[in-house]
Parts: structure tokens; C-alpha cells; sequence
């Protein structure tokens, strides 16, 4: 079962990805005490980790899908981890430098996501990709929980520089495990034919196709006698995937098709024009205004607005993650089994996406309304109740790259996630600016509300659910 180990072992760096820039959302309060930082300062600095995963998303991607995605998650983790170590002294010479560590580390937890897609469009059966994406997703749950349940624990024991050195180090314990993996690489790993590397041409043309789907004729696809020869899977022009049976393939069709494709263009250009990936855009943008900005400002809202102690943190802000995380993996389970019900897929995308983003926002205004006042632990529930539904998402946006480009898969999961990065990296400042001015936190959460309603009124009009003639 090498895919099913491959997932596990993605998997785990997921976790060690998510503790990693998380841990700062629960140190910072200690740093700030020691450092003088206002909360301005404070959501700058945790913003400015948004500002270098967003820098390496396509670029991971397209790589994962010319090269193949080991390496490149390879090179991730060992970059990302060692930033994390050095954090303690960067923070020690200034702001300056602890921001430019936060940036680095962004760099390198960048190509991670792209990478772990790319590998499962290729590793991993169609009919079970839906919950290869809900373990691999579900796992960045599980490491926010993981460093908020420990990190107040090494705060109060060691002090919060440990938090960096211990979490920074969990890499030395999943590489001897990784390296052995033998991948599927992407169209660029073999026969390369001498070709230079130019890193536009990673955006330019499609990339290796999934296993069972080939490309349209090619010369590398043509018979003896020099026509098209007939492939086992192609895509019709409708961009569903058809059967040889259920195809009467010729040189017509096959001419027919690739002049559709040059009329429609391929690739990075050609997906991104098209609404089906704005569908993605838009449901990562909306979402993550709001995972983002409660990923790095949970710690903070117990402190400040119920007076929370920082050793008592864990309790409260390691729950939620916990939830999400099992709901998760269980979500991408469920989507499989509805869809092998017959259930359509586009159905199944708009119906878990939507429950996935309006549930979420009406929980958000009761944890921070009246009706929590004082009682940590019912914000808390409510936190809870809200992430948890907001992980059935994980058989919705997360897996719609997939349905809709299957050859691209990289690099159109890092073009919503880049717009998801723009999020963090707007709404964790903002969030500091907006509780510097108004010490509202119901305004905070009525605003992540307000992003979720308005995200899933977008991809339900925009989904897709079969690829696209762009995917190429």
C-alpha cells in the first residue's frame, strides 16, 4: 500500500507544518510581555509569515507538477523547520529580524500544500482521493491542536523559547521515514531531452496527467500508421471523462479536440480564467479570513476577553482543532461514500461547502455575543461547534481542484491558496488594528461571519465538477 503511506507520511508533515506556525500565536503573548509589543506589532508580526507562504504557492505547485512533489515538499520541511529554530534569536536582535524569520518560514510552509496535492492526483485513485484530501487536510488541525495544547505547558515549564527549538526539531524524526518514499513524478522528472530549466515554462503547458487519463494525440500518442491511436480514457469535448466504449474515436474527433483546445488555450493562463477556479478562489479567500485570523488571535481573545491565564490556555484552544480534525477526516470518507451512491458531484461539493461556511459564521457571532459573556468555557463549545462544521469544507473547496484539473492539480490548489494566504495576510493586522481601535472582539467575528455567508453564496454559483478542456 505505498499510496496509503505516502498519504500517512504527507500527512504527518501537515501536522509538523501547522504546529510549527502555530505555536507563535500562543508564545507571542509571553513575547509581547517581554518585548513591549503593542497588538498592532503583534498582528503585524503574525501577518508577516502570510507574506512568504504566499510568495512560493504557484511556484510549488508548478514545480510539484513538472518535477514531482517529494522533493519539493522535501526541500519544504527541512527550510520551514530550521526557521523555526532560529526564531528565539531572531527575535532577540528586533522586529526586523524576527519579522524577516517569519517571512522565510512562510517560504518554505509555502510549497507544502501544492506539493501534497500534486502527489495525491497522482498517487492515489480517483474514487479515494476525496479522503486522502480530508486525512491530509484534517492533519493541519491536528498540529494547531498539538501546539496550542502544548505550548502553554513549555511556556510555563521551560519558557517560550522552547516552544520554537522542540517543535522545530520534529523534522529530524520524519525525514529518515519520507526520503525512502519511491514517487510518481510530475512530466519533467525523466526524459527531459536535454531541455534547460526556465521557470516560465512551468505555467505555460500541462503537466503529467493523472494514472488511467492520457492527454489528446500527441506525437508521442500516434499509431504505426502515423494517425491518433485511441486512447483508453480522453475527454470528450464537454471536458468529462468518457470511456473508449463510449467514445467512437477518429482522426476527426481528435483534430476536433486539440483544435478546441487551442482555441480555449491550456494551462495555468487558460484555468485561471475560468469560474470554476474562481469557485476555489473565492470559498479559500472568504474561509481562511477566518481560520487564519482565529488560528493566530484564539490564544489572545481567551486572555483578553475572559482573563484567561496562559497555562490555563490548552483547555480552551486545543478542543476546537481537535473537533475540526475529526470531522475532517471523516468529511472526505463521507463525500466518497455519497458519491458512490450516485450522489452528483457537484451536489456533494455545493451541499458539504455551504453547511461548511454557514454553520461557522453563526457560531462566531455567539461565541463573542452576550450569550458567552464570562463563561469561557460556553465560547469556547461554540468555537468548537463552528470549526468543526467548518472542516466538512474539506470534501468541498479542498477537493474541487481535483474534479476540475486533474493534470494541474498543484497549480491550481496554490492559486486558491494563495488567495487563502492573501486572507491571513490581511485579516490577522487587521484584526489587531480594528481591536487596537475598538476593543470590539464581536466586531472581529462579525466580520469573519459576514466573509463566510458571502463565500458560500460564490462557490455554489461557480463550482464545477468534471475537468476542464484548459487542464489541457
Amino acid at each position: 500500500m505505498p499510496a496509503f503511506s505516502q498519504v500517512a507520511l504527507a500527512a504527518i508533515s501537515v501536522v509538523i507544518c501547522y504546529a510549527d506556525r502555530s505555536n507563535i500565536s500562543t508564545a507571542i503573548i509571553s513575547m509581547a510581555e517581554a518585548y513591549g509589543w503593542a497588538q498592532s506589532q503583534q498582528g503585524v508580526i503574525l501577518s508577516m509569515f502570510f507574506l512568504g507562504y504566499l510568495c512560493t504557492q504557484l511556484l510549488g505547485g508548478a514545480l510539484a507538477d513538472r518535477y514531482g512533489g517529494k522533493g519539493v515538499l522535501t526541500a519544504g520541511v527541512a527550510a520551514w523547520s530550521l526557521c523555526t529554530c532560529l526564531t528565539p534569536p531572531a527575535a532577540a536582535l528586533g522586529v526586523p529580524a524576527l519579522i524577516a524569520m517569519r517571512i522565510s518560514m512562510g517560504l518554505g510552509e509555502g510549497v507544502a500544500f501544492p506539493a501534497i496535492h500534486s502527489i495525491i492526483a497522482r498517487s492515489v485513485p480517483g474514487e479515494h482521493q476525496s479522503t486522502a484530501v480530508g486525512i491530509v487536510t484534517a492533519a493541519s488541525y491536528a498540529g494547531t491542536a498539538l501546539a496550542f495544547g502544548l505550548s502553554p505547558l513549555l511556556i510555563d515549564r521551560l519558557g517560550w523559547e522552547w516552544v520554537f527549538y522542540i517543535f522545530g526539531a520534529a523534522a529530524v524524526v520524519w525525514l529518515p521515514f519520507w526520503l525512502p518514499q519511491r514517487i510518481a513524478g510530475g512530466s519533467g522528472s525523466s526524459g527531459g531531452g536535454g531541455k534547460s530549466f526556465n521557470i516560465l515554462s512551468l505555467f505555460s503547458g500541462s503537466a503529467a496527467a493523472p494514472p488511467g487519463v492520457l492527454p489528446s494525440a500527441s506525437a508521442e500518442s500516434l499509431g504505426e500508421d502515423g494517425r491518433p491511436a485511441p486512447p483508453q480514457r480522453v475527454l470528450s469535448n464537454a471536458g468529462s471523462l468518457v470511456s473508449e466504449a463510449e467514445t467512437d474515436w477518429s482522426d476527426g474527433v481528435a483534430v476536433a479536440y486539440r483544435a478546441q483546445k487551442l482555441r480555449q488555450g491550456v494551462g495555468f493562463t487558460a484555468l485561471i480564467r475560468q469560474p470554476e477556479v474562481w469557485a476555489i478562489c473565492a470559498a479559500q479567500y472568504t474561509g481562511s479570513w477566518g481560520f487564519y485570523g482565529l488560528l493566530n488571535w484564539l490564544p489572545s481573545f481567551f486572555k483578553d476577553h475572559y482573563h484567561v491565564e496562559i497555562s490555563e490556555l490548552g483547555g480552551l484552544t486545543l478542543l476546537p482543532f481537535l473537533v475540526q480534525g475529526g470531522v475532517g477526516a471523516a468529511s472526505g470518507l463521507f463525500a466518497d461514500r455519497l458519491l458512490q451512491r450516485g450522489w452528483p458531484v457537484k451536489r456533494v461539493r455545493r451541499v458539504l461547502q455551504t453547511l461548511g461556511m454557514l454553520g461557522p459564521a453563526a457560531c462566531m457571532l455567539v461565541a463573542a455575543s452576550p450569550l458567552t459573556d464570562g463563561d469561557p468555557g460556553a465560547a469556547s463549545a461554540w468555537v468548537t461547534l463552528g470549526l468543526g462544521l467548518n472542516a466538512l469544507t474539506l470534501a468541498g473547496v479542498s477537493v474541487s481542484h481535483l474534479d476540475i484539473a486533474p493534470k494541474n492539480t498543484g497549480v491550481v490548489f496554490a492559486t486558491g491558496n494563495t488567495c487563502a494566504t492573501l486572507a491571513g495576510l490581511l485579516a490577522v493586522p487587521l484584526t489587531g488594528v480594528v481591536l487596537e481601535a475598538t476593543d470590539s472582539w464581536p466586531l472581529v467575528f462579525g466580520i469573519t461571519a459576514a466573509h463566510y455567508v458571502v463565500g458560500a453564496a460564490l462557490f455554489a454559483w461557480w463550482v464545477g465538477d468534471r475537468p476542464l478542456p484548459q487542464d489541457g
